[in-house]
């Protein structure tokens, strides 16, 4: 059983999160994965007013070893980034330890993770290899991953059922191929008991996806995410 960490990490405790501060009115967010550890690359999606500005930040950083400029898309700029883990405690710990890093975002104060290990005693071994380090962690959540179980713990089991089967039956088509009536039948249940399911689940999945956003439009946030 595989095992997702969700925690947050003290800005002034990571050297590559001060890029924030260099370059005025930047955001940054990581292209699904962050790779870590020598040699790995990331691809890092930069929204910023200068372009040069940026690179010349960069150029300066000690945290990116190297980084190659590769397309621009809705004003986004799209880099291929190569972070250096011996000049940031926390990239080091992520190295060392071997860990998957999920996603990733933060202002200049905070940063959040979502990390994965394979077993409770690599999450051991690198709680322990913070503390050599001096980095400070907050664990925010725990999950225990089962085989084939997705990380996400946002909806109870029978929300889980209700949206799978609405999803494969059509419910949310354009025009829809099935009815209330029908997933209600099918599962046993009241149209009643469906609907609330459905609006329960999607309320929730709809304030996860939104907490980015949310954070986006902070005017005095600038944030970086996965």
């Amino acid at each position: 059983m595989s095992v997702v960490l969700e925690l947050s990490v003290p800005g002034s405790d990571l050297s590559f999160g001060s890029i924030l501060d260099i370059v005025p009115g930047i955001r940054i967010r990581f292209d699904r994965v962050v790779p870590v550890g020598t040699g790995s690359l990331s691809y890092v999606w930069v929204n910023v007013p200068d372009q040069a500005t940026f690179e010349r930040a960069m150029q300066r950083h000690s945290a990116a070893e190297s980084f190659r400029f590769l397309q621009r898309e809705n004003g986004e700029y799209l880099y291929r980034v190569n972070w250096q883990p011996k000049t940031d405690p926390f990239l080091r710990c992520l190295d060392e330890e071997n860990v998957a890093v999920l996603r990733a975002r933060g202002s200049a104060n905070r940063w959040y993770f979502g990390l994965r290990f394979d077993t409770h005693d690599d999450v051991n071994h690198f709680q322990r290899r913070c503390s050599e380090q001096d980095v400070s962690i907050s664990i925010e959540r725990v999950i225990h991953e089962s085989s084939g179980e997705q990380a996400s713990t946002l909806l109870t089991p029978c929300q889980r059922q209700t949206i799978a089967l609405a999803l494969e039956r059509g419910y949310f088509d354009v025009p829809r191929r099935t009815t209330m009536v029908e997933l209600a039948d099918e599962l046993g249940v009241s149209d009643q008991a469906v609907s609330a399911r459905i609006r329960r689940a999607m309320k929730r999945l709809g304030q996860e996806a939104l907490l980015d956003a949310a954070e986006l439009d902070t005017p005095q946030s600038r944030i970086t995410r996965l």
